[in-house]
């Protein structure tokens, strides 16, 4: 049996001049390692910046963050695993909500200063690449950006995301210029941010672009990472509005170290 296993680690592991080859006798590099199989497993860390004495070219697995991250000889930074997608960088954007082609957030003949909230019925429908990117090599359904009615920012503490809100509208000619303002904000901390959008005297429909800007931390972000459990978006209008429908609402996460 011991002659077999030695057999066998002969076969896999080959030494050519300096160089090493695991599953080929012909290694191309310092390294080569060939399978079809499987992969390779680099050692895995909560938080890399632990290892002492880290030398520049160290690659290690970051499980906080979902990423590789490698030291360049001054601090850790983290692996581009796409040409063009960083590991929680990216773009989602929800079209619609519902079986098949879904439905869009919609209401009409709403009182002035009636208070609505923006829920999308499950599942969400998505954009199709390259609008919605998140990231190339995974599954959209990792986004989760709306869970219990509430929307939710990428599970990485302290990354900037950037929200976008498309409305179309119409109201009555009768009423002059009207306000319509949106307002994002986390129930649990008391953050609140409001933008207004006017609509022109005598235009009697159109489209409305709001943006806002969050910051994950731990009173946004649900358990295990934060206490939060994300944020309400709410709208309101100055005077009565005929129709009011999302068209569709935008998250745009930066990278984050």
């Amino acid at each position: 049996m011991r002659k077999k296993i030695i057999i066998i680690i002969l076969a896999s592991f080959v030494r050519v001049n300096g160089q090493v080859g695991i599953n080929t006798t012909n290694p191309q590099g310092v390294l080569d390692i060939v399978s079809t199989t499987s992969g390779v497993i680099l050692p895995r860390l909560a938080n890399p910046g632990t290892i002492l004495a880290p030398v520049e070219g160290m690659i290690a697995y970051d499980t906080t963050n979902k990423s590789l991250r490698f030291f360049d000889g001054l601090s850790w930074s983290s692996l581009i695993v796409t040409k063009l997608t960083k590991p929680n960088e990216g773009v989602v954007k929800i079209n619609a909500g519902g079986l098949g082609a879904g439905t869009k957030p919609s209401w009409s003949n709403v009182s002035a200063n009636s208070t609505r909230q923006v829920i999308y019925s499950l599942p969400l429908v998505y954009a199709s690449a390259p609008t919605t990117s998140w990231p190339e090599n995974s599954l959209i359904s990792d986004a989760k950006i709306f869970v219990g009615n509430q929307f939710l920012e990428n599970g990485v503490l302290g990354q900037v995301h950037q929200w976008r809100i498309i409305v179309n509208y119409t109201k009555d000619a009768n009423i002059l210029s009207q306000d319509i303002r949106f307002i994002l904000r986390n129930p649990l901390s008391g953050f609140r941010s409001e933008i207004s959008g006017v609509i022109p005297s005598g235009k009697t429909s159109g489209i409305l672009v709001y943006s806002f800007t969050t910051i994950a931390d731990g009173a946004s972000l649900p358990a295990p990472i934060g206490t939060g459990g994300g944020y309400i978006l709410e709208w309101v209008a100055s005077d009565d509005i005929t129709t009011i429908s999302i068209d569709s609402v935008t998250r745009i996460s930066s990278h984050k170290d």
